[in-house]
């Protein structure tokens, strides 16, 4: 669904899901009772270890987003929609660690068409949104606390995007009228990650982000949990929500995007 003149909900988003997954971040990461030890692969090594995990994010989005030629629309995608709205999404994690320290790359491309009916007096039927977004954090991180099955890092980096949305008008009497724009900008983001070995193959991981720079505000918050099927690999599933205001220039890209993740994890 999508309606006009939207009223910053992703902000208040953000205010529900930052507090909420960092008090679970802290509750996964070490809990009191005693524990059993890390598996083998999970220990810090004195050689650098390396982990890569493709993964899929169904992930919907809601928020505003615009430019100077269609002002600002409110956009939801949900859960149900993304199957038909999807057109292309590539993601993935990796790791590179030795002893404390650790350094981080997440990178995210997706391409997503959605059509949408607009509300009772709009100047139009529906509204065409062609998106594409690309994100990419590069950072590194330090072991704050390793004790028992739970290890605590302190994290931080730069997130790198780029978005350029196209919005159409169809039907009505401002069918045909559309306009594009596109940004890049960065931001600064830091945080906490934690991991916590349940059994030597059943783990738990979390992590939040959060920060700003050229955006007004930059998050990023996850809950995983893993199963190491084989030695060095494991399947994951979790839940990642994350969002960003950007404002620039007419141009607005102010959306919070959230869901299920699977994937696999292998280290080498």
């Amino acid at each position: 669904m999508v309606m006009m003149n939207g009223d910053n909900r992703s902000n208040r988003c953000a205010g529900r899901f930052l507090p909420a997954a960092l008090l679970a971040f802290g509750v996964i990461s070490f809990p009191a009772e005693a524990v059993q030890p890390l598996s083998a692969g999970y220990q810090a090594a004195d050689e650098w270890q390396f982990t890569f995990a493709p993964y899929v994010w169904a992930a919907g989005i809601r928020g505003d987003i615009g430019h100077r030629s269609t002002g600002t629309q409110f956009m939801k995608t949900d859960f149900s929609d993304i199957a038909r709205d999807l057109d292309v999404a590539v993601m993935g994690m990796g790791e590179a660690r030795k002893g404390r320290y650790s350094l981080l790359v997440d990178l995210m491309y997706i391409d997503t068409t959605t059509r949408n009916d607009l509300p009772d007096g709009a100047p139009a039927d529906r509204l065409k949104v062609d998106n594409r977004t690309v994100s990419g954090f590069l950072g590194g991180g330090y072991t704050l606390l390793e004790k028992g099955g739970g290890r605590l890092d302190a994290a931080g980096g730069a997130r790198v995007w780029y978005s350029s949305t196209r919005l159409t008008f169809q039907g009505g009497d401002a069918g045909g009228i559309s306009g594009s724009d596109r940004a890049t900008w960065i931001d600064a983001v830091a945080g906490l990650r934690g991991h916590y070995a349940l059994t030597p193959t059943v783990w738990l991981s979390a992590w939040g982000l959060a920060g700003g720079g050229q955006s007004r505000l930059d998050w990023d918050v996850a809950g995983l949990v893993g199963w190491e099927f084989m030695s060095g690999f494991s399947a994951v599933a979790g839940y990642r929500a994350m969002g960003v205001d950007y404002r620039h220039d007419g141009f607005v890209y102010d959306v919070v995007q959230q869901g299920p993740i699977l994937g696999v994890s292998g280290r080498f």
